[in-house]
């Protein structure tokens, strides 16, 4: 009886040996993980196919044109966006975000008729353009943000295509 009862307990502390073992294979997993995430630096994957999204974008549409560039660096997004929309101001100025799954949400900060303001910008990466994403807006802190994300349209009639860089 006694020899059962230390084989029991060499079990149970052999048990919870692998559990520590195990636990330390999901940080070493998740560690690991983080670092082939930090590795990437510019390319997003949207129906299988890798999009190099670094660059610069254009849209036209009759008289209104906007270029954007990008430069992803891990999960980060920094560029500029400048748009020149017929009969308004333009608005020239850099964009700060992050990407999420195939989503660029950022902070436009611009210049226009010498006042800096910050605004909320959404882009969907779809096949191998940006649809920026519009929807109602209000003033939060300082900055005008989209009310509510999951309600936003994102425009396929004018899409930012890839382009040389200037």
């Amino acid at each position: 009886m006694h020899k059962i009862l230390i084989a029991l307990l060499f079990l149970a502390c052999s048990s919870c040996n692998n559990g520590d073992s195990a636990t330390a294979a999901m940080k070493d997993t998740a560690a690991s993980s983080q670092t082939i995430h930090t590795n990437i630096s510019d390319a997003v994957v949207t129906n299988k196919q890798p999009i190099m999204l670094n660059g610069c974008y254009q849209m036209a549409q009759k008289r209104d044109t906007a270029t954007l560039s990008l430069a992803l660096k891990d999960s980060t997004i920094t560029g500029n966006l400048q748009y020149n929309l017929y009969q308004k101001d333009r608005n020239i100025g850099s964009l700060k975000g992050v990407l999420r799954g195939n989503t660029i949400y950022a902070d436009y900060r611009f210049q226009s008729e010498g006042t800096t303001s910050v605004r909320e910008v959404v882009f969907k990466i779809q096949d191998s353009v940006l649809l920026q994403g519009f929807g109602e807006l209000t003033e939060k802190n300082g900055k005008v943000v989209f009310k509510n994300k999951e309600n936003l349209q994102f425009q396929t009639t004018n899409p930012f295509h890839k382009v040389a860089c200037p």
